[in-house]
């Protein structure tokens, strides 16, 4: 297997592993565009040939991941609760992998995982938002001056987990879970990227048919300036999806999920609103946070840079979500 790839005009290989609407809609149109990449094969437990003669490229219906061909990078496009074996195989190749989110069901399997590969990356692409940049830049630089608390909702799809019954998403041996494995990890994610000492105070978890369908967090945040943040995701009833930063004579809100996220600063002291003006140096759209993730990825295979995996596959999300659920789950 190829390990560094040492010629700018030699084409990294990628092995796509599953051929749900992840990799139809996001990952291949955009690996598909990047000149260095080659999309060598789509596997999945059915025939994805409809998919493959798209890419113009082989389809495999797995029987045997063992007799999956060589590739410089896997893509692992397939529910957690199935991942163990594909990152032990190819581990064991010495080939890259790069994993949907989230990575791993607890801190113990994570760890295990990081310990069989040191290239491998998850897609936690928040943190390539425009709005998660400025956000950074607005804490690291006091230029608001101290933080006093932090606001966090959001609101999810109604029901368990909005999935039909034929979606792995409902069965939670194959998701890990509900909404903080499937949507929360991204925004706890968020939170690893933006708070460096950040650590669960207290939770409530409300379970449905083994699905937390709803969750309200307190997070404490150490160091030189102390606050909190209180963080309530919810299937159960629809509400605002927001982040609100309390300053000492103003508050800051937008809606976390959205790249290019419009910022409203409003006064204690008036009704007045401003709005702040983004800065595009990263992602405007979710298409260009998924590049900007790739093209990170890409670049250490390509450069054969050591890879922090801790950080790229965000391990503080995982040990966050357990002790969520820890903590905030009855006995």
């Amino acid at each position: 297997m190829v390990t560094i790839l040492d010629s700018k005009n030699t084409k990294i290989e990628i092995g796509v592993i599953g051929a749900g609407s992840i990799s139809s809609v996001v990952h291949l149109p955009l690996l598909s565009c990047i000149d260095h990449v080659s999309i060598k094969f789509i596997a999945d437990t059915f025939d994805p040939k409809e998919l493959a003669k798209t890419y113009n490229t082989q389809s495999i219906k797995i029987t045997d991941i063992t007799s999956l061909p060589n590739c410089d990078i896997a893509v692992l496009a397939i529910p957690v609760g199935v991942r163990k074996k594909y990152i032990q195989e190819f581990s064991k190749r010495k080939t890259a992998i790069f994993t949907e989110k989230p990575f791993a069901i607890d801190p113990e399997t994570h760890k295990s995982f990081l310990e069989l590969s040191n290239r491998i990356s998850c897609n936690y692409m928040r943190i390539y938002y425009n709005s998660t940049r400025q956000i950074k830049n607005i804490i690291t630089s006091g230029i608001f001056g101290p933080i006093k608390k932090v606001s966090i909702t959001e609101g999810g799809i109604i029901g368990k987990t909005g999935r039909g019954k034929d979606s792995y998403q409902a069965n939670p041996k194959l998701s890990g879970g509900g909404l903080l494995m499937e949507t929360g990890c991204h925004t706890l994610s968020q939170l690893d990227f933006l708070f460096d000492d950040i650590s669960v105070r207290e939770s409530k978890v409300i379970w449905q048919d083994d699905f937390d369908i709803d969750a309200q967090i307190v997070f404490d945040i150490s160091g030189s300036n102390s606050f909190s943040i209180d963080y309530h995701i919810t299937m159960i009833k629809p509400i605002e999806t927001l982040t609100t930063l309390f300053f000492e004579h103003f508050q800051l809100s937008f809606n976390h999920l959205v790249p290019n996220a419009v910022f409203t600063i409003s006064n204690y002291n008036s009704d007045k609103q401003f709005t702040l003006c983004q800065e595009n140096k990263f992602a405007a759209t979710f298409a260009q946070a998924y590049y900007l993730k790739w093209k990170s990825f890409l670049d250490q295979i390509r450069q054969g840079n050591t890879i922090d995996t801790k950080l790229e596959t965000s391990f503080k999300t995982t040990q966050m979500i357990s002790e969520i659920i820890q903590k905030g789950t009855p006995a």
